[in-house]
């Protein structure tokens, strides 16, 4: 199988060796450890069997602010999660420059954040505390430059679900969408996204980002490093960029060890 920084290919094995995580971070970890999806990871990615929370979950820190989004069902408190996640994206304004990155699920919280990668373990954490398997997953647009995004993956009933915290949607329509079923069926995909009407606008990008993706299992039960962190000088440098598609801080020269 195919894992770690360089799976989306060397401009991309650049741009996550310079994420904006401390290096000696969970996310940075996650990172590192990531599988792609392919023909030859996808029996081992796809098996649901293997997914169960840790009865140690109780004992984390969020496990009782996360009981107030219990539902009726799995379903019920899934989308109690994507909404709580997607107000806190909403309600944060704080400038690139200003923000932190990283820290426990629940400094996270507090803090407020519209990253996608720190919003995305908040959806996880609550979600495994509401005793339902979720992992990480990162997409990207192989098409362009510096088109990256990370969502969620839940199992509800041995059926995996994909979760987009940061948009607060979740694929359900007439059945549960896996993320590997929207990467082949972006008609779905858009009708999932519609469902916030606010999204519209971004459709385009959000179906360019269905184009590869890659798994990470992350279990909050777990001991991890927390470290935060503030955007380093490769960050900074892309938020001012023109985005047209193309790669305009050396990634495609670059050797994959380097860092800019």
């Amino acid at each position: 199988m195919k894992i770690g920084f360089d799976i989306f290919g060397k401009e991309y094995g650049v741009m996550f060796r310079n994420d904006l995580h401390d290096h000696d971070s969970i996310d940075f970890l996650l990172i590192k450890a990531m599988i792609l999806l392919d023909f030859e990871s996808e029996n081992y990615l796809y098996d649901a069997n293997k997914y169960a929370v840790d009865k140690k979950i109780t004992s984390h820190e969020l496990y009782g602010f996360a009981q107030s989004f219990k539902g009726e069902t799995a379903l019920d408190s899934i989308e109690n999660v994507a909404k709580y996640t997607r107000k806190i994206v909403n309600d944060y304004n704080l400038p690139f420059d200003e923000m932190l990155f990283g820290g426990t699920e629940k400094e996270i919280i507090k803090r407020g954040t519209d990253w996608c990668t720190d919003i995305s373990r908040v959806g996880c954490a609550l979600i495994q505390c509401l005793n339902i398997p979720c992992r990480i997953v990162m997409l990207v647009n192989s098409k362009k430059a510096y088109n990256g995004h990370t969502i969620c993956e839940a199992v509800v009933e041995g059926q995996f679900l994909m979760c987009d915290f940061t948009y607060g949607v979740y694929a359900l329509l007439d059945k549960p969408y896996s993320v590997r079923s929207l990467i082949d069926d972006h008609n779905s995909l858009k009708k999932i996204y519609s469902v916030e009407n606010n999204l519209e606008q971004d459709l385009v990008y959000i179906e360019g980002l269905y184009d590869k993706a890659a798994f990470c299992d992350y279990d909050i039960t777990k001991t991890h490093n927390y470290s935060v962190s503030k955007p380093n000088e490769y960050y900074l440098k892309i938020m001012k960029l023109n985005h047209d598609g193309s790669w305009k801080l050396g990634e495609n020269t670059l050797k994959k060890s380097n860092s800019i």
